[in-house]
């Protein structure tokens, strides 16, 4: 967390978060209340297909759920007060992984 308060663009908390079914079930049940399943959606738009849940769940196994962005278009887990992620230590992957990828990269790039 330390790195994240040296941060100058709050990319990864623009980044569209995702979630694999594996993933998604280790998640907490607060964690997951914030992510919205995609089987969720379709059955939303075509109820006729509830007794097929398990069936589409399967469809959506690599990419299950994704955390939709507030309005101002960045993580809703975002604590807009510290500019800290509120769940850092049980962040989805995506967001682990941007930080090993990209974080120091762009500090080393945008340091005056």
């Amino acid at each position: 967390m330390e790195s994240c308060l040296k941060c100058v663009n709050s990319a990864c908390c623009r980044l569209v978060i995702e979630t694999s079914k594996q993933e998604y079930d280790s998640m907490s049940e607060s964690l997951k209340s914030n992510l919205v399943k995609y089987s969720d959606e379709f059955i939303a738009k075509k109820p006729r297909y509830e007794s097929k849940r398990d069936e589409i769940d399967e469809m959506y196994e690599e990419i299950y759920a994704y955390l939709p962005k507030s309005e101002d278009g960045l993580c809703k887990l975002l604590d807009r007060k510290t500019m800290l992620c509120s769940v850092y230590d049980k962040r989805p992957k995506v967001c682990r992984d941007y930080e090993l990828n990209r974080c120091e990269k762009i500090r080393e790039i945008c340091t005056d």
